[in-house]
């Protein structure tokens, strides 16, 4: 199995085909597995590496304890992405990582090519998309397990069949109670609105319509703003599917990555 080593902590990755590479970061209570549908395809075109973020699946925590920043996680995808030398990666993050992959793009503008934000990072003011903060996030803390099983539930699409539903939620479970709440602290801590005016690569937005966690109105607001900056940002919204589109209809998702991704290639 594929590790990096840094400051002795571990970090699990997969990786497949040749070409430009791509860089999938997963979300909140999830790891590669959630990307097994996108994989082989892209890899096809791309050279495709996909990472357990720090305390997830396979991956060691850092210094013993979960991360609850995007900060954090931006700097362990750099610390990956100088490991194995991955010149100028377009991020391809979902929800919590979608998030990541844009602090990412902020933090490192000069390393990074652009980001694909699938159903996360379009906040343009407060917590990612709705409001968790208050007694919701308060709440969760109890019981952190049932509450993101709760949660996986209900984000996802009307289309989505109920064995496809209990199967995410399933795989979401086996991560840590204390990292799935140190995820949703990371999760509510990006507030893109106050670094909105430092965006220096495309950001594009694959949203599910029936997403009420990262909604389509938040992501086309989020768009406006970029495109009004002279950021080259556009939205894809997916029908029927919710907040997981490539683990919800993942032939549907691939068709849509690969008409983001040849935006990318237009803009060479």
């Amino acid at each position: 199995m594929p590790y990096i080593t840094h400051d002795g902590a571990r970090l699990y990755y997969e990786e497949a085909g040749s070409g430009r590479p791509l860089i999938f970061t997963h979300g909140a209570s999830q790891d590669t597995l959630s990307w097994r549908d996108n994989i082989d395809h892209f890899a096809k075109r791309y050279k495709v590496y996909a990472i357990d973020l720090p305390g997830h699946g396979k991956s060691d925590l850092v210094q013993n304890r979960p991360i609850r920043s995007t900060d954090d996680f931006a700097a362990a995808i750099s610390r990956f992405r100088k490991s194995l030398d991955i010149r100028r990666p377009i991020l391809v993050g979902h929800s919590m990582g979608a998030a990541v992959s844009i602090t990412a793009s902020l933090n490192y503008p000069a390393d990074i090519a652009g980001v694909v934000a699938v159903d996360g990072g379009a906040a343009f003011s407060g917590a990612a998309g709705v409001n968790y903060r208050g007694n919701i996030l308060a709440d969760s803390e109890i019981n952190p397990g049932d509450w993101m099983e709760t949660s996986i539930l209900s984000v996802l699409g009307k289309t989505t069949p109920m064995a496809r539903r209990k199967q995410m939620a399933f795989d979401c479970s086996r991560c840590s109670p204390y990292v799935q709440y140190s995820d949703m602290i990371t999760y509510t801590s990006f507030a893109f609105g106050a670094r909105m005016h430092e965006v220096k690569v495309p950001v594009y937005y694959i949203i599910g319509e029936d997403d009420w966690s990262t909604t389509p109105a938040i992501c086309r607001e989020t768009s406006a703003k970029l495109k009004a900056r002279g950021v080259a940002s556009d939205v894809w919204e997916l029908k029927g599917v919710g907040h997981i589109p490539h683990w919800e209809q993942p032939e549907t998702f691939n068709k849509v990555l690969e008409e983001v991704l040849a935006k990318f290639d237009a803009d060479k």
